[in-house]
């Protein structure tokens, strides 16, 4: 990831920009601050992500999500070794301006790396729909909500999400790097998964398309 200092004038975030406008501006040129980052460098000013390199699609999930999450890196209580370098000049009304921002960004399914492996997409299509009970292992669909839309605030959607990224954060939990989940749901989860069950999981919803959301 690239760190940028700008050196252009820029709007206040006490001034007369809206928080939407401010939530533009940190995502496309970073707050001003020695060493800020664009949030674009990674994941594009549209939200869309780079699944190159495994930057999440973060365009139309919740504000309340987003926000969360940033704050949970900057605490360190999410594991997100190139984020927790990144967020940290972010102050909480940058948080909340480029948490609204994406919120209400709209970006096309990017292409992912590779075409999907089907036989892999209907492995996690059962696991994501159905199950694998023997292993107390539930639906994936009962927390992230039908087709993998997400149930705002708390569940983020992760259909269409980049198949890496999805995967990377599967093998957090696993390995316990990430701890963030509440009553380490996801934990157990993941670490019941088989390594090719995590796969199939993360291949079968970057398959999807991600919802559309009409947001206020």
């Amino acid at each position: 990831m690239l760190l940028v200092t700008s050196l252009v004038a820029v709007p206040t975030a006490s001034g007369a920009a809206s928080l939407m406008d401010w939530g533009r501006h940190v995502a496309e040129a970073g707050n001003g601050r020695p060493g800020s980052t664009a949030c674009m460098e990674c994941h594009r000013l549209d939200g869309g992500g780079m699944p190159s390199i495994g930057a999440p699609r973060i365009a139309g999930q919740p504000e309340q999500y987003i926000a969360r999450e940033i704050r949970e890196v900057k605490a360190g209580k999410r594991y997100g070794p190139v984020m927790a370098g990144v967020v940290q000049n972010l102050s909480p009304r940058d948080i909340r301006a480029v948490a609204l921002y994406y919120s209400h960004a709209k970006s096309p399914k990017l292409p992912d790396v590779g075409p999907p492996d089907p036989v892999l997409v209907a492995e996690g299509e059962h696991i994501a729909t159905r199950g694998l009970w023997k292993k107390n292992i539930p639906a994936c669909v009962q927390c992230h909500g039908p087709n993998g839309y997400g149930v705002p605030p708390l569940f983020p959607f992760i259909a269409g999400q980049n198949r890496t990224y999805l995967l990377r954060q599967l093998m957090a939990y696993a390995f316990l790097k990430r701890q963030d989940d509440p009553q380490g749901l996801m934990r157990g989860i993941a670490r019941r998964l088989t390594m090719t069950q995590r796969k199939a999981v993360a291949e079968y919803f970057s398959s999807l398309k991600p919802p559309v959301r009409d947001v206020p």
